[in-house]
């Protein structure tokens, strides 16, 4: 299966795929470049891993550590730790699916048939522009739907575990 991300580090913004092939191999694209490595789990539990990669061809093989929960992560590559923001490449266009209102009612709406993982608000609750609301599991993937503006939760009409079709309406705010 290939998996597309975005990855913000330094100030810059980039996309990544990577391909998990046969055995502990992945194909790697990252700035039209292709790049297949032996990916070995060497350490780590919890929000801490260390792996072990080893370009096919030769190479010398990386160590790189990787701790913290996505989005944010700090990856350690020959003993220089750089903080980085990685999402799926669904996630972003999940988050950005309902454009921004200034004033009025609006909701926030599935961007894809799914299923309702967790409702994060309750009506009444304040939000802010971009924090989640609700996380919507679809192709075995979670992701979270955010506010488009600041405001009140005028109502959920989603239920953590309920089937949504693309363009459900799941929260209202005012």
């Amino acid at each position: 299966m290939i998996h597309k991300y975005s990855i913000e580090m330094s100030g810059s913004e980039r996309e990544i795929t990577v391909e998990k092939l046969d055995g502990n191999r992945v194909r790697v694209v990252h700035a039209g470049r292709t790049r297949v490595y032996d990916a070995v789990r060497i350490g780590g539990s919890g929000r801490a891993s260390s792996w072990s990669l080893l370009p096919e061809g030769g190479g010398t093989t990386a160590l790189v550590d990787v701790d913290g929960a996505a989005p944010d992560l700090n990856v350690t590559v020959d003993n220089v730790t750089v903080p980085l923001k990685l999402e799926s490449a669904r996630a972003k266009v999940a988050g950005r699916a309902a454009p921004a209102q200034k004033v009025g009612p609006s909701s926030v709406q599935s961007p894809m048939p799914g299923k309702v993982v967790k409702v994060l608000v309750a009506a009444g609750d304040e939000v802010k522009a971009g924090q989640g609301v609700v996380v919507v599991e679809a192709m075995k993937m979670e992701n979270e739907l955010k506010a488009p503006k600041d405001g009140k939760v005028k109502s959920v009409s989603a239920k953590e575990g309920q089937p949504v079709e693309a363009g459900q309406t799941l929260v209202t705010l005012e």
